[in-house]
């Protein structure tokens, strides 16, 4: 198991640390099901203190919970397989997880219903052999915990001349104040005070010297009292009382060349110290899922086979080096992904969900297309995060993509489906529908059933049901409220073609998913 391919460590290390960089809850099983490892997104998601053992005891193929409750033996053995499989909208039972590994004392989860999307993969040996399988939990509510933690830090930077108020600063953030400091001190390495207080001594440090303040002004003009515990904590971090620091700076000047500012991303540091850049390409080409990686220019480094494959193409050279995200018009204007692309670019991590990914546009740049590639269209998550260097610049953009939709067959028909899943809220027009693959309303309705088994109309009312199912899940809406999202009325007839689709009404399904 230690001897994966391309990995020339040869050490299991070396994929988990890779894999750390990705900001969504992560689990690495061996080949016969035991858990090995977890980044540390996944403890933060399901709350999970870091006491808890599960590394190497919990087997995913013998849990009685997963396997025939949720009903995934069979999709757990296609997996050990060596297939890619997702699963969509997946109620991941946090009671479950809390009566198992929580001790009493940290009370109930403070999320109840949660659903991601699970997509699972294999990573292969040298001799063609699964070494791991590995699963990636995609919840857009949660997903973002690490940019909650950056926010909570600008937060700080920003209103350190006022008094520490966790309560604001857990407000601002949209998250309790239990989680947002377990959370910050899991990331951070110290708490919200701890680094609310460093900030401030930084800050009291500069003023101190400022000649023409006092010492007691210079605390003052920081929001500070110097004859309060400030000036023992000032004394104990940079190892002398304010008036000997301003004596020893201004004798010595070179003193102050030392940095001893607070680093902006610890986290990532860390991680970025003991990975090269070679390393992290070998494991990324591992995955068997499409990766791009990005310069901080925007200049296209990295591409995987994984994504050559999703393309049909073959050749890199017309685009390593050539290729720039950032002046990309097609992508940055026709897609408007502009702002999307400059956040991840100036430190965020951004989901941009659904995305057509314009194969068109890639046979035409590689020349290349294979006859019997009959893939016409790909939606995909894409994942952006990036990768910080030691003094928390951005070094590189990494781009997951998480398919959602393959449209394979009939182009006709599946430029109809796409067309019905893009525009599922507006109200049913066969005309419109047909217009876009320019056949009658008439032709389209009988090839669409020939190849789909129902009509366009059945087929738009599937996707309703479907929408409407996502709404009634947020307890924040009422059901007029939650049918309202999706553009139905409530007392209209939709809420019996609800229950003859679903078994129940829309109101009971809201109860039955809620209990």
């Amino acid at each position: 198991m230690d001897d994966i391919s391309c990995v020339p460590l040869g050490k299991q290390d070396a994929i988990f640390s890779v894999l750390e960089f990705f900001p969504l809850p992560i689990e690495v099983f061996s080949p016969d099901g035991i858990s090995l490892f977890v980044n540390t997104v996944f403890w933060d998601t399901f709350e999970m203190p870091a006491t808890v053992e599960f590394i190497g005891k919990f087997n995913i193929l013998q849990d009685p919970y997963i396997n025939n409750k949720l009903g995934l033996t069979d999709y757990l053995k296609r997996v050990f397989s060596g297939e890619i499989l997702s699963i969509r909208d997946m109620r991941i039972p946090f009671e479950e997880i809390y009566a198992r590994y929580m001790p009493k004392k940290y009370g109930q989860p403070v999320e109840n219903d949660i659903y991601q999307d699970i997509t699972c993969f294999p990573i292969w040996d040298k001799n063609g052999s699964i070494a791991y399988v590995v699963a990636l939990f995609m919840t857009k509510n949660i997903y973002q915990a690490r940019v909650d933690v950056i926010k909570a830090k600008e937060y700080i930077d920003a209103h350190w001349l006022e008094d520490f108020d966790l309560d604001k600063i857990a407000q601002t953030v949209n998250l309790s104040r239990h989680h947002l400091a377990r959370m910050f001190k899991r990331y951070i390495g110290r708490t919200l005070y701890s680094y609310y207080q460093d900030v401030k001594l930084q800050k009291i440090k500069e003023a101190v010297l400022d000649t023409n303040l006092s010492i007691s002004e210079a605390f003052a003009s920081c929001g500070a009292d110097y004859c309060g515990g400030i000036a023992e904590s000032f004394r104990k971090k940079f190892g002398m009382p304010p008036s000997q620091y301003r004596k020893e700076v201004t004798d010595h000047p070179r003193a102050e060349q030392q940095d001893t500012s607070i680093s902006h991303f610890p986290e990532y540091s860390v991680w970025l110290a003991q990975e090269t850049e070679k390393i992290l390409f070998q494991v990324m080409e591992l995955l068997p899922i499409p990766i791009q990686i990005f310069k901080s220019n925007g200049d296209i480094i990295f591409v995987n086979e994984a994504t050559l494959k999703m393309w049909n193409v073959r050749d890199t050279s017309l685009i390593i080096g050539k290729y720039n995200l950032l002046t990309d018009s097609l992508v940055n204007e026709q897609f408007g992904l502009k702002d999307d692309i400059l956040r991840t670019f100036q430190g965020e991590v951004v989901l941009i969900s659904d995305i057509r990914v314009p194969l068109e546009s890639f046979w035409e740049w590689y020349k290349k297309r294979s006859y019997f590639y009959d893939i016409e269209s790909i939606y995909t998550d894409i994942l952006n995060f990036p990768v910080f260097s030691e003094d928390g610049k951005v070094m590189h953009i990494i781009s997951v993509f998480l398919t959602s939709r393959i449209y394979q067959g009939n182009s006709d028909v599946i430029k109809a489906k796409e067309y019905l899943e893009n525009h599922w809220l507006e109200k049913f027009d066969i005309e419109k529908t047909a217009e876009v693959v320019h056949l009658s309303p008439a032709h389209l309705t009988r090839i669409f059933k020939k190849h789909t088994g129902m009509t366009p109309f059945s087929y738009y009312q599937e996707l309703k049901v479907n929408k409407l199912k996502e709404a009634l899940r947020d307890k924040n809406l009422s059901i007029s409220e939650a049918c309202e999202s999706c553009g139905i009325e409530y007392h209209g007839n939709f809420a019996k073609l609800f229950k003859k689709r679903v078994g129940m009404t829309p109101s009971l399904y809201q109860r039955t998913i809620g209990k």
